[in-house]
């Protein structure tokens, strides 16, 4: 089907149910906070159970509106039932902090928490604990689509809320079970539980909810094609007066796919228009990716060919922008993995410990037995003791040799944690220094198959072409050189390098880049100049430099490597007349990576955030220093300072 790729957007967010409450119905948290504040100020806070209770309510308040903030609030709550004893306290505030890990997508630290909350949870037999820790475990199954895992621990969920009469959770707990099966393709079999999702939904009053299932019954209709009964699900929706901002936007690109469907053009660009338009208040990037797809599509087949190619750009703008979310997923779910192998690991460890204690008794009763006989038997007694020091050398070799493999298991990890840190990075400069290439050329090649390129203008392009490969084969041969180093240890190889000639060699080969944009690459110097550095180490760092000015840079714009040196340094200074680097983010430059310090270039180029952090990383590795000089609006100048030949 057409869209059946984009239903994921509705299982994620369904599955955000667990917590109890949607964002549309936390009431105002401000009386809570004041009530928090006015408690500190009582002497006997730390002790007053209450505290810890207020506490886990402010967690749940700020679940879905300020992650950061309900993770401390959680925390607080964790430590203050901690020093209480408070173990009620301390499930649920273990709770709290879990829920806030899945919603933000730490899903390792989310399944790490819920382990510890089961296991307090059981040991005192609180059900809410045993059931929320079942259901956390149960959605992030369905987040790695092992379903049949998910279901399940849903199911065990569910049972404990009906055992708590709990109709809200239960209604929830119905959904997302019949969320699964409809994810799994077993569209009929999830109506069943949609219907009692709704049943439990009007009894608890939970009117969103009713919504949210009558959504899912139309898309299983729309992948079954019943599409008349699809349109009635997703009308529903609409007409309610309960139904939220998300629920309607989704609704309304529904009725767009099924008209979409049965060729009725108008009415698909009609819906889609109006979701389009809800889509900015849930700020939901994958439902603005399936309304930009059916609009392109349905002026397509309208035959209007430049709507839908205004469409069909922004949804594949929209598609590249989430690049980077899709890289952490998946790098999150590498993480996932490693979490329950060490959770397995730590259950051997466990049952080794028992084993180890049950010996020891053992042992303790054994020499007990004969210091009794030691008294009668002076023979004995000396027999023994030779025994016990005989024991004794051979438990300190033990020892010893249990010393050598701890270090030796040590080594091994911090080995496997560097390879694993390279790993990460070589994939994030892989996304970073070689998409814009390959988008240029692609963009390049689009231009051709129109046939409006001259002859001349071809081998113009044929020559770009071939500048950007040896740009690409460049980086590869640089990426996997470090990547090499990285895993032999620290091999920086100081060398005489002729830094003017390396920068030339880069500048020849990023023009094609620069000229997409009409930017000029000015290299201004009197004479070669050499330094003493690493030369991988420096064409990364002046590929990473120029390029990143050339992302930054508007059309038509400039760029200049230009150079001053004093008694120790000389420094290479790339310096744009771009639009420049925003002072919070001037604050964060070297210092962190990914996403968070990663922006789009006047062209909308995409990044990996990663470039920054490995140029700092270089230039240290090479005794040298960086600096930036930047306000917004006014370019930025990165000047690089390695050691000069004296």
């Amino acid at each position: 089907m057409l869209f059946n790729k984009v239903s994921l957007r509705l299982l994620l967010a369904a599955l955000q149910l667990f917590a109890g409450f949607t964002v549309l119905a936390q009431p105002d948290s401000t009386g809570l906070l004041n009530k928090w504040h006015r408690a500190q100020l009582e002497k006997n806070y730390a002790s007053d159970t209450g505290n810890v209770i207020l506490l886990n309510k402010l967690s749940e308040q700020y679940l879905y509106n300020q992650t950061d903030s309900a993770l401390y609030f959680g925390r607080q709550a964790l430590q203050l039932a901690q020093r209480q004893k408070y173990i009620i306290g301390e499930a649920a505030a273990n709770l709290n902090i879990s829920r806030t890990y899945y919603v933000k997508g730490n899903y390792s630290e989310s399944l790490e928490i819920g382990t510890k909350l089961f296991a307090t949870s059981e040991k005192i037999n609180y059900k809410p604990g045993i059931a929320g820790a079942y259901q956390i475990i149960g959605l992030i199954y369905a987040v790695e689509n092992k379903y049949d895992l998910a279901i399940s621990n849903l199911n065990k969920a569910l049972n404990i809320f009906i055992e708590l009469k709990d109709d809200s959770r239960i209604g929830k707990a119905y959904f997302n079970i019949g969320l699964c099966y409809d994810e799994m393709g077993q569209h009929i079999q999830s109506f069943s539980y949609m219907d009692k999702a709704i049943k439990s939904g009007r009894k608890a009053g939970d009117y969103n909810l009713v919504s949210m299932a009558f959504n899912r019954f139309g898309e299983a209709n729309y992948h079954l094609k019943r599409f008349s009964r699809a349109i009635g699900y997703y009308q529903r929706v609409i007409d309610s007066k309960y139904s939220s901002v998300w629920e309607t936007e989704f609704a309304l690109s529904g009725l767009a796919q099924c008209y979409y469907s049965i060729g009725d053009y108008d009415k698909a660009i009609i819906n889609a228009q109006k979701s389009l338009q809800l889509v900015k208040d849930v700020s939901s990037e994958s439902d603005r990716i399936r309304t930009l797809m059916i609009l392109a599509s349905s002026y397509a087949a309208k035959k209007d060919y430049k709507q839908a190619y205004f469409y069909q750009t922004a949804y594949k703008n929209a598609s590249d922008s989430v690049f980077n979310s899709k890289k952490d997923k998946e790098i999150s779910n590498l993480h996932l993995k490693q979490q329950q192998a060490d959770n397995t690991q730590l259950v051997n460890q466990i049952k080794i410990k028992e084993q180890s204690i049950a010996f020891s008794r053992r042992l303790f009763w054994i020499r007990n037995f004969i210091a009794l006989f030691a008294i009668i038997f002076v023979v004995i007694v000396i027999r023994n003791n030779r025994k016990k020091a005989a024991l004794n050398t051979v438990l300190q070799k033990q020892n010893a040799d249990i010393a050598s493999q701890k270090a030796e298991i040590s080594q091994q990890k911090e080995t496997l944690h560097k390879l694993n840190h390279t790993k990460d990075q070589l994939f994030s400069v892989i996304s970073h220094d070689l998409r814009s290439p390959f988008a240029a050329i692609l963009q390049t090649m689009d231009d051709m198959k129109t046939g409006e390129l001259s002859p001349e203008e071809q081998k113009e392009v044929m020559n770009g072409f071939y500048q950007q490969l040896s740009l690409v084969t460049t980086m590869l041969n640089n990426l996997l050189v470090w990547a090499s180093d990285q895993q032999k240890g620290d091999n920086t190889s100081i060398e005489t390098i002729n830094v003017t000639k390396v920068i030339d060699n880069i500048i020849d080969i990023s023009k094609f880049l620069a000229n997409n944009k009409r930017i000029r690459l000015i290299h201004n110097f009197t004479g070669e100049k050499f330094v003493l550095a690493d030369l991988n180490h420096v064409k990364i760092i002046f590929t990473n430099l120029i390029n990143n000015a050339i992302k930054f840079t508007a059309h038509g714009g400039t760029i200049e490597i230009f150079y001053t040196q004093d008694q120790d340094y000389l420094a290479v200074h790339v310096k744009d007349n771009g639009i420049g680097i925003l002072p919070q983010k001037m604050e964060k430059l070297f210092k962190i990576t990914g996403k968070n310090i990663s922006a789009y270039g006047t062209n909308n180029e995409a990044g990996a955030g990663i470039g920054l952090g490995l140029i700092k990383q270089f230039v240290d590795a090479n005794n040298g220093k960086i600096e930036v000089n930047s306000k917004p609006g006014d370019g930025a100048e990165f000047i690089v300072y390695l050691e000069k030949v004296v």
